[in-house]
């Protein structure tokens, strides 16, 4: 959701929120009607059970209010669909279906409720394969060019556990294909760099040095060549993985890197640490 900004939507930013959340699916108008046959039909125990948390959700969660007072004191720009979850669809709408078919007093009549509230849930959602059936290209359901990419690197690093920058979508996808590759930038400040700038102070911050290589690498801002040098010294980071149409790939090499390999899209250059870092595994077998 790091297109939509709580600041410029202020209340409507729930309803533009819910939009991209839904993906013109209807199921959470499935869970709201559920809730209002509840009201009507369900008996006190089935009101006891679903309704009080429900309140609590339209209080809270469903309220356009909610987002705007939080940007007060958290930045939710990114995160705030993540309350959707916790609204129990997968729950309550299954189960006022069974009592819809439950509710009939024939056989017949119970087979024509079940066809009609199976085309119901068939209409209410997107058909996966709308654009035709894309069989995956591998057991890892992985981009193959990542996967070379990560051999690639495994093949020139000294270490076990190289430490490496990629773009956002493969620095995602790596974090989920190969664990001895570590990550220089984590989720949260990969998703921050995707929607906010750094400020001077912020890309000067000894503390963070990520900031540095996302303001230059991500953001296209300018930071001088050793501070970014320091910053892959301070992070560790010995490989950079671009693709080659990135602009930055000049000032990786005006920096000093050197292109150690390449596929037909990325380009993998390496940054010679001054110290070479070596991770270690925690090792938990005290524990047990």
């Amino acid at each position: 959701m790091s297109v939509l900004n709580v600041a410029e939507k202020g209340l409507s930013y729930l309803r533009a929120c819910l939009d991209l959340y839904s993906e013109n699916c209807a199921f959470l108008v499935l869970f709201f009607v559920a809730l209002l046959f509840l009201c009507v039909k369900g008996s006190k125990e089935e009101k006891r059970i679903f309704l009080p948390s429900a309140i609590v959700l339209l209080l809270t969660v469903y309220n356009p209010v909610t987002p705007v007072l939080l940007m007060r004191f958290f930045d939710v720009n990114s995160e705030y669909y993540r309350f959707f979850c916790i609204t129990p669809v997968a729950i309550l709408v299954p189960y006022v279906a069974v009592r819809l078919i439950v509710m009939q007093h024939s056989t017949a009549a119970m087979s024509l409720m079940a066809l009609a509230l199976i085309l119901l849930f068939i209409l209410s959602g997107n058909f996966l394969y709308a654009n035709g059936y894309q069989a995956a290209e591998n057991v890892y359901k992985m981009p193959p060019e990542l996967m070379e990419v990560s051999a690639l690197i495994h093949e020139d690093a000294d270490a076990e556990y190289p430490k490496a920058f990629l773009e956002y979508e493969y620095n995602m996808q790596m974090r989920q294909y190969d664990p001895k590759i570590l990550l220089t930038i984590d989720r949260e400040e990969y998703l921050y760099a995707t929607s906010m700038n750094y400020t001077e102070e912020m890309i000067h911050d000894s503390e963070h040095p990520q900031y540095r290589i996302l303001a230059a690498l991500i953001k296209y801002q300018g930071v001088e060549t050793d501070e970014f040098l320091s910053a892959l010294e301070q992070t560790h980071t010995e490989y950079v993985v671009l693709s080659k149409a990135n602009p930055m790939i000049a000032f990786l090499k005006e920096a000093g890197l050197h292109e150690v390999a390449q596929t037909a899209e990325r380009s993998i250059y390496k940054y010679d640490l001054k110290e070479p870092y070596v991770f270690e595994l925690v090792d938990y077998t005290p524990v047990y």
